[in-house]
């Protein structure tokens, strides 16, 4: 480039060229009225004239933002401000915030700060000064979203078209999708050991055995299926080859019950035994349909209608003696009504009207599961809703692993699998536990997404969820606390007895319920039940088994034993007292009228004068405005002057502080109280044990 020197060789510095001033479109209204009415062709129009408007910001399809121009001019900005403030800023700009939300899931604090509009320091400091300490990727709960809502002028409303635990043990899934279909019903046989219950299993698997000859799979699933000719079409049933009782405790961890419904085997020879009314417990606990197998009618000594009549004592009327409950006689040794009983379990299902959606992602429940020499950890798990297909990602038990393989309940190597079946998995990442839920996603960032969503869950529910609850204030029905009991005896008139009267306490903070009673020793499935049902196991006058003993110790199952019934009830009231806390008796001291309000470094004092009675250092009082009580609360402080008092009588002055309330105002009043424990009533014995 050709560079000017002066007369003497030296080159010289040019200035350096400058673009005339750009106009932005924000000046354009100076510039017209500098321009005037002159006629300015188009070849020479201003940059801001010719350049066209700038294009409107596209609006988020969820939610619609407002942000201010920052000023382009400002040279202190810096381009990393760009970036990393926009983030910063983007909810503490003018935002339009909604005046209603309507929700079906929880939710972060982050999406939170975005659906209301707000910054995220906003509801960290509002749960903060609740005591609650959560970050932005923290989930909250519906009822803390729902009392953040209020705080933030947004009226929370869930969703009630979420489909509920009651849904989903009737078997009635959707993810918003109108494709459910009916799917076969999950049946579990219960009863008594020695009344036939492994004999009728081995007759239906027997069957369907000798049609597919594939039936060593069986053992290992733990679940096989049942065709069975029914309205001149093939339907299929589901049967759980597990422990009867394991259905309903170690699988009620979730919520959900897998059994659709419960078959109830009772020897017509032997009657109504100690398991037999353990096993009734368990499924009436679980509110899952009951039909009665009266095995055994082959048998010389055997009477039907003496077990209807022992059944009726347990809330179980046959039909054919006007109650509601089906009951077919049967003789599993020699096949005698079993196709009737199979029949019985469709009719009923039909009535039930159970449902799947086979377009959805799958989602289940392990049935059971071991560690395998060659294959790994594996797992027999019932698919309860969608499809579950080779190459799926599953979340299960806290871990997330791949479908690499399935084998049907027939021993078949399968590539999917629809609702309500059972199928066998292996080369999981852990061994997963018994009733664990799983879900399926097609992709490994979804349910890795997922997985953080619920271990923040888990820390919510252990530590946000019990501190939010003494913040907020919760209903009548949420604030009731409840104690769930297991009673186990010598006899069953005694567990009757028992079970009566600890039904009748009656306490205004505490719910005493009796989750089932029954006479004989305590066994594993009582500690298990106890266990996943959060419920005390008590025994009267009975034994518990070693493996009970066992199971207890691994678990943390505390096992109360008694010999003495008034030690029984005088333990029960114990947990009830410790519970429901004390009560107090509010005895009247004083009252006083705010005369002015001084300020403090972080609070208000009430500048208060005595009207009556005395107001006393750390008294229970009543806030008054208006006629309405606004707050309740302890006096932290009182001073005369400058000087810390214990109390000031009527006709005095004084400054009243508390913690826990600054919003004074002029005229408001100060009740004060003495709070004195009441003597609690506790509930009489009048029992007679047969």
């Amino acid at each position: 480039m050709k560079r000017d020197i002066d007369r003497t060789g030296v080159k010289l510095k040019l200035k350096k060229k400058t673009r005339s001033k750009v106009t932005f479109d924000e000046d354009y209204e100076s510039v017209s009225d500098l321009l005037g009415a002159v006629d300015i062709k188009d070849d020479i129009l201003p940059l801001p004239l010719a350049r066209p408007s700038k294009p409107a910001v596209k609006e988020s399809e969820e939610t619609s933002f407002t942000i201010k121009q920052r000023s382009v001019n400002n040279p202190t900005i810096k381009k990393k401000s760009t970036t990393q403030s926009s983030k910063r800023d983007l909810y503490t700009s003018d935002v339009e915030k909604p005046t209603s939300l309507i929700l079906n899931s929880p939710k972060t604090v982050e999406e939170l700060a975005e659906m209301f509009g707000i910054s995220t320091t906003d509801i960290i400091k509002s749960l903060f000064l609740k005591g609650v300490s959560v970050n932005v990727n923290q989930v909250l709960d519906l009822t803390t979203i729902q009392n953040l809502g209020q705080e933030f002028g947004v009226e929370v409303s869930v969703n009630s078209d979420k489909p509920s635990n009651e849904k989903k043990r009737l078997g009635v899934f959707s993810n918003g999708t109108n494709k459910l279909v009916l799917r076969p019903p999950v049946v579990t046989v219960m009863g008594h050991v020695d009344h036939g219950k492994t004999t009728l299993l081995d007759k239906i698997r027997k069957t369907q055995i000798a049609k597919r000859e594939a039936g060593g799979i069986t053992q290992k699933i733990g679940a096989y299926e049942v065709s069975v000719s029914h309205k001149n079409e093939e339907r299929k049933l589901i049967f759980l080859d597990t422990p009867g009782h394991a259905a309903f405790s170690g699988m009620r961890i979730r919520g959900v019950s897998i059994t659709d419904i419960a078959v109830l085997v009772v020897a017509a020879d032997d009657g109504v035994k100690p398991q037999t009314l353990e096993a009734i417990q368990h499924i009436q606990a679980s509110k899952v349909p009951i039909i009665v197998a009266i095995n055994k009618i082959d048998k010389e000594d055997a009477n039907v209608d003496s077990i209807k009549e022992e059944l009726a004592k347990q809330n179980l009327i046959s039909e054919d003696w006007g109650g509601d409950t089906l009951m077919v006689p049967i003789s599993a040794m020699q096949g005698t009504n079993i196709d009737t009983l199979l029949e019985m379990i469709l009719l009923l299902s039909d009535v039930m009207e159970l449902k799947a959606d086979p377009t959805a992602l799958a989602e289940g429940t392990i049935i059971e599961s071991n560690l395998d020499r060659t294959r790994g950890a594996v797992a027999s798990v019932l698919i309860q809703n969608g499809t579950l297909n080779i190459g799926d990602v599953l979340y299960l038990s806290g871990t997330i692993t791949k479908v690499r393989g399935m084998i049907n309940s027939f021993g078949e190597n399968i590539q999917m699998a629809g609702p309500a079946s059972p199928v066998f998995l292996w080369g999981l990442t852990k061994v997963p536990s018994v009733g664990d839920h799983f879900t399926a996603f097609k992709y490994e960032k979804d349910a890795k997404l997922f997985a953080s969503l619920e271990e923040s869950k888990v820390k919510l529910d252990s530590s946000t969820g019990l501190q939010v609850s003494e913040h907020y204030n919760v209903s009548e029905s949420e604030a009731k606390l409840k104690i769930n009991l297991i009673i186990k005896t010598d006899t069953q008139g005694s567990a009757e007895a028992i079970s009566s009267s600890l039904n009748k306490i009656n306490d205004s903070k505490v719910h005493v319920r009796v989750l089932y009673s029954c006479a004989g020793e305590v066994t594993e499935t009582d500690v298990e039940f106890a266990s996943t049902s959060s419920a005390t196991l008590i025994a009267f006058n009975t034994t518990s088994a070693s493996g009970a003993m066992k199971t207890a110790k691994n678990m943390g199952i505390s096992i109360k034993s008694f010999d003495v019934i008034y030690d029984l009830f005088d333990f029960v009231q114990s947990l009830v007292d410790s519970l429901a806390g004390p009560e107090f008796e509010e005895r009247f001291l004083g009252s006083a009228l705010i005369r002015t309000v001084f300020p403090l470094a972080k609070s208000f004092v009430a500048g208060s004068f005595i009207t009556e009675g005395k107001i006393v250092k750390s008294s229970f009082v009543h806030i008054i405005r208006n006629n309405e009580v606004i707050h309740k609360g302890f006096i932290d402080s009182i001073k005369r002057v400058k000087e810390s008092v214990l109390e000031v009588s009527q006709g005095s002055e004084c400054g009243i502080f508390l913690k826990e309330f600054d919003s004074w105002k002029e005229g408001d009043i100060i009740r004060a109280f003495e709070l004195i424990p009441k003597k609690k009533t506790h509930f009489k014995i009048s029992i007679k044990i047969s």
